[in-house]
């Protein structure tokens, strides 16, 4: 197609070609690295929520832990144990077996029982109280002494021996413990067990174990009230099983879970599949920062992967908006760039059709100082060159077609002086020797001749004498061979001598019969034969 040999559209396309390539390259780098600038700090944005989720409820458990301190300083306390001291035998074996005796009859006295008064209606328990419903969330508080016995609680509990509960044990060797959420036995609450070891204020001595039950309400309903956007939610983790968001029981992972929660412990976030659908993840482990306590939980805060990517693709569609307008405006600097380029080329190539069509006067003109400026002078110059030059060719030709003519003229006397009338040799015997080259304007000349004088004398016969011939082609046999048919129509028999093997090979090439031909091979021997 013609557009396609437009040395502008050419430059047009090579220059959005250079461009739109440029800009595509630019524009994906771009993309790419805004696209992972967005994600990263969506992906901190969630891992910072899930930080403060983590904090807020280790905040809770901390406090909880300060609270059970601020009630374990009170004086009641250690007044308490030492009441409950003087019930025991001294013999420690003993005491102990008073205390299974006690327990065994606590799980089926009745309410007035004294053992249950004097546990639940003390001045200590009724301190307890009060602080269980100035927090809505403690369920459940208890003291115990060194040896496990229950001195007070606020509620009637399911056991009054508690030493052999690992909480008691736990929190008696290690000075806290926090349990994991569970259905306490005792209040029948989704609920976590805190525990601290009481000790003498003056003395330092283990005085007992105080015990809280800790409703989880505070902490899961904190988790469903998170507010990161409409499809994140959050969950606590804890041994692999999940405790959704104000709910009261454990949810086991399934085992692909378990490995994008466990690859996503070793990143900061993670795009990964999880509850079965492309999300955006982040890990924060709950730590109590004021107490050595290690928790194995994990504050797992998880959003709609298409949600967190919203922003990556409303980037990378900008980017690409972008990258449309910036090559639009490509196109247009490439299309006026190629029209001032193109511009004096197309001027030199008009002026090159007007000359090759013949007008050599054409000039380009209008010279600047880049390289086609010197091209449409050198151009000009050449224009200039070849007019002069095709002008004294002109009339040179003129001179060679005068000097030819001279010499067509001077080869037309030539011929007329070489072309003699034919040699009578008596008896109606005509002789015409052929002398030298035979062009076929000469051998047209000899058929005149030939058929002149066989008219004019009456000839019989005609000897043809072609040993004088230098070349002969096919062109001035066949003239020859015409004449000899003139003559015999003329009626003369007419007889070749001195054929040479040149002429002979053109005779054989042109395919003329020789039966109706006589043929000597010299002069002498025709002679000796036709007298």
């Amino acid at each position: 197609m013609y557009i396609w040999k437009s040395l502008s559209l050419k430059l047009i396309i090579a220059f959005l070609l250079v461009a739109g390539g440029s800009i595509v390259v630019v524009s994906l780098i771009q993309s790419q690295q805004v696209a992972k600038a967005l994600l990263s700090d969506t992906g901190h944005l969630l891992h910072t929520s899930a930080v403060a989720e983590a904090r807020l409820i280790g905040s809770s458990i901390d406090t909880q832990i300060m609270r059970l301190h601020d009630i374990s300083i009170d004086d009641l306390l250690a007044e308490e144990v030492a009441l409950q001291e003087t019930r025991y035998p001294r013999n420690n074996a003993a005491a102990l077996r008073q205390i299974e005796t006690e327990d065994a009859h606590w799980r089926t006295a009745h309410a007035n029982d004294p053992l249950v008064v004097r546990v639940v209606d003390s001045p200590l328990a009724s301190h307890f109280r009060s602080h269980v419903r100035t927090d809505y969330n403690m369920v459940e508080l208890m003291f115990t002494d060194r040896r496990g016995a229950l001195i007070t609680s606020n509620v009637r509990t399911s056991d009054y021996y508690q030493a052999d509960e690992e909480w008691w044990q736990q929190a008696a060797k290690n000075k806290i413990f926090v349990s994991n959420p569970d259905v306490d036995q005792s209040s029948g609450a989704f609920s976590i067990i805190i525990a601290i070891a009481v000790y003498h204020p003056d003395t330092g001595a283990f005085l007992g174990v105080l015990r809280s039950t800790y409703n989880t309400d505070t902490f899961t309903r904190q988790l469903g009230e998170n507010h990161f956007s409409k499809n994140a939610h959050a969950n606590l983790i804890v041994n692999n099983a999940i405790i959704e968001a104000e709910g009261d029981r454990y949810t086991e992972m399934t085992p692909a879970d378990q490995e994008t929660v466990q690859s996503a412990r070793e990143v900061t976030y993670l795009l990964a599949s999880y509850e079965g659908k492309p999300s955006l993840i982040t890990l924060a482990p709950v730590v109590i920062k004021n107490h050595r306590v290690n928790l194995d939980w994990t504050v797992i805060l998880s959003q709609d992967s298409a949600e967190a990517l919203a922003p990556v693709l409303s980037a990378q569609i900008s980017a690409f908006i972008t990258a449309l307008i910036v090559l639009a405006a490509a196109a247009v600097l490439a299309t006026a760039g190629a029209e001032l380029l193109i511009s004096p080329i197309r001027r030199i190539t008009a002026v090159a059709e007007e000359i090759a069509a013949g007008d050599l006067s054409k000039r380009v003109g209008r010279y600047s100082n880049d390289e086609i400026g010197r091209m449409a002078r050198s151009f000009d110059m050449m224009s200039e060159t070849l007019q002069e030059r095709i002008h004294a060719e002109e009339v040179a030709q003129a001179e060679r077609i005068q000097m030819q003519q001279e010499m067509i003229d001077a080869q037309d006397r030539r011929i007329e002086e070489l072309t003699a009338p034919a040699i009578p040799l008596g008896h109606g015997i005509l002789l015409l020797p052929l002398i030298g080259s035979i062009d076929q304007r000469r051998a047209e000349r000899v058929l005149q001749t030939i058929l002149a004088d066989v008219h004019a004398r009456r000839a019989s016969k005609l000897i043809l004498d072609m040993s004088g011939l230098r070349i002969v082609d096919r062109e001035v046999m066949s003239v020859l061979l015409r004449a000899a048919a003139g003559a015999s129509l003329l009626g003369a028999r007419v007889i070749f001598v001195g054929i040479r093997s040149q002429t002979a090979q053109t005779l054989v090439d042109l395919d003329v019969s020789l039966g109706d031909m006589t043929i000597y091979a010299s002069l002498h021997d025709a002679l000796d034969a036709e007298r």
